[in-house]
């Protein structure tokens, strides 16, 4: 049976964090499975709409991914998820050529990788870490209060976890953060990709942008604009994500 890989995630137009977390860890895949039957899909239309226009670039969405890897003569296409949690966008992905790996944030010993790593954690010089999760509509918001309670747990109840688009809001942190002596806050993104949430409401300088919100709280604010996708630890974490199910 011939196997082909379609390394699915929301996607990016922001070209410079598209080549440090989602073309790496393509190329990883590449490197380790072959290149002929690996293919890439997002799943966001606006995205792929924008890509194509502003590069000339026409990528895949899930379906016609897989339907290009089955005319290529691939019997068994495994979707390896980039998606943080089993969400809306994890949802509408199709299994019908093959198995899905897992989102990011799916078991008990996920949870504690992302907590324990010392560089992803790392204060930077800074009290505390805000981070910015994306949010869902759907019941997977609930990944980012469980997260919240493993870094708490940890001993670790200066980072912080709020969502752009979920319920934990900036707001909420920033109750949080009141009353405990913090200045410097290090502000991260909680996303594969380093692209627009991350450039503009995290780290911009418009009036309702995080840095900005925090800033006009009295904090000293260093926004960090790294997707998670250029860590290594999570790039393995992916890869043997598709293991499991490859």
């Amino acid at each position: 049976m011939r196997k082909a890989i379609l390394v699915t995630s929301f996607g990016t137009s922001h070209k410079d964090t598209r080549e440090k977390c989602l073309d790496s860890i393509q190329k990883e895949v590449e490197a380790k499975y072959g290149t002929e039957n690996v293919e890439r899909a997002y799943t966001s239309g606006v995205v792929r709409r924008i890509v194509e226009r502003k590069e000339g670039i026409h990528i895949f969405d899930q379906e016609e991914g897989l339907e290009a890897l089955k005319n290529k003569g691939y019997d068994e296409i495994i979707t390896m998820s980039l998606h943080i949690l089993d969400g809306i966008e994890y949802s509408k992905l199709n299994n019908k050529y093959g198995k899905i790996s897992k989102p990011l944030l799916a078991t008990d010993e996920d949870f504690k990788k992302v907590v324990s790593n010392e560089e992803f954690n790392n204060l930077e010089g800074n009290d505390a870490i805000v981070f910015m999760g994306h949010g869902s509509e759907s019941a997977a918001d609930s990944t980012y209060q469980r997260l919240q309670e493993e870094y708490v747990k940890a001993g670790k109840d200066n980072i912080f976890i709020a969502t752009v688009e979920g319920e934990v809001t900036i707001e909420d942190v920033i109750q949080r953060l009141k009353g405990r002596g913090f200045r410097k806050i290090l502000l991260k993104p909680f996303m594969i990709v380093a692209g627009d949430h991350a450039k503009n409401d995290m780290a911009s300088d418009e009036d309702d942008s995080w840095k900005t919100v925090l800033e006009n709280e009295g904090y000293e604010v260093t926004p960090l604009l790294k997707g998670m996708g250029e860590y290594e630890f999570i790039r393995e974490m992916f890869m043997d994500k598709l293991e499991e199910v490859y």
